[in-house]
């Protein structure tokens, strides 16, 4: 063998690893446009949390809006929600006279059908006895309660990815919840009933906390007392049927023809829903299922509705044509048809 067979072969030389910041860098340069959106969307959610938390419900739609939804198509985005947006606004203005026809409340007869369900006991009350201590703060004190409070965003982002993913499959979930909306607002009206942390007060039974006042006045008092009486004061005693357990359920029966990977996580977030409301002392359970139970009527009833009113989203359609991608008919998920 010669020497030249011998020489080592020379190193292979390799381009230096890019620094971290370039890598951010990189990464933001890609991302520039969500980044953009979540930015403008801190900066409304702050303002708001500053000036006016009265509408910070209204302000979460918003923020979904933003960060859900490309700039370019904000004026499909408001053709296809001005609907839904003026369902929800006319539902809580009409929730808010609901406890001002003078038909008393149902206070006994609620607490009566509870304790026949479990013989003799109140849910809440048994949850509370075993898992609450009012001076100390528990972990799941603040997961029910953010739990509770995730209503005011979690459906709404859920309609925003129908309306991305599957247009037609929206605009039955629109419809649904109009219904879901119609029958909790007849309900209130006709036959009101306190909340169990309301209902204690009213009737002789064991006091109930209400978890979410505790645990909001720890993490800011001043903050919550004003929020909550913009959102809550208005009409405390709309309890029958639970709105926060059938707006969840009906979103989760939506998510069913999108697979077990969206579906299984939307039924537990509906189950969390509804324990997190008994739990709190916001709800009965018999509230929760009359919630369930008219939310699946909307959702069963919802394609008989979207045909009488097919005529409409036909006309609104004609008008944005050219910003909406048609799903191909039929479609029913999250995701895109198979």
């Amino acid at each position: 063998m010669s020497d030249l067979d011998q020489q080592p072969e020379p190193p292979v030389s390799r381009a230096p690893k890019a620094s971290a910041a370039a890598r951010f860098q990189r990464w933001a340069g890609r991302h520039r446009n969500i980044l953009i959106r979540i930015g403008i969307a801190i900066v409304v959610v702050t303002l708001l949390l500053v000036f006016n938390p009265s509408f910070i419900g209204w302000g979460a739609a918003v923020t979904a809006a933003i960060i859900a939804v490309p700039i370019s198509r904000f004026r499909s985005y408001a053709g296809a929600f001005l609907p839904y947006g003026a369902a929800w606004l006319i539902f809580t203005l009409l929730r808010s006279l609901a406890d001002e026809t003078g038909v008393p409340l149902r206070t006994t007869q609620v607490t009566a059908i509870e304790r026949a369900l479990f013989d003799g006991r109140i849910p809440t009350i048994w949850l509370q006895d075993h898992l609450f201590d009012p001076v100390h703060m528990h972990w799941y004190d603040y997961a029910t309660t953010f739990i509770h409070w995730s209503y005011f965003f979690v459906p709404h982002v859920a309609a925003i990815i129908m309306w991305r993913k599957a247009p037609d499959h929206y605009r039955r979930y629109l419809i649904a919840t109009v219904i879901t909306l119609g029958i909790g607002l007849m309900v209130y009206f006709l036959s009101p009933a306190a909340p169990p942390w309301l209902t204690a007060d009213r009737a002789p039974q064991q006091d109930i906390f209400r978890v979410m006042a505790n645990v909001g006045r720890q993490i800011n008092s001043s903050l919550y007392d004003r929020t909550y009486s913009a959102l809550g004061d208005p009409n405390p005693v709309a309890a029958m049927p639970s709105l926060h357990s059938a707006i969840t359920f009906l979103v989760f029966l939506f998510s069913l023809r999108a697979g077990w990977k969206v579906s299984v996580p939307m039924f537990t977030y509906a189950i969390l829903m509804a324990f997190s409301l008994v739990y709190t002392g916001e709800h009965y359970v018999i509230d929760t299922l009359v919630g369930a139970a008219i939310a699946t009527y909307a959702y069963v009833y919802s394609g008989r509705w979207l045909s009488i009113t097919a005529p409409i989203f036909q006309m609104v359609n004609r008008r944005t044509a050219p910003l909406i991608p048609h799903a191909p008919i039929g479609t029913e998920g999250f995701g895109p048809s198979h």
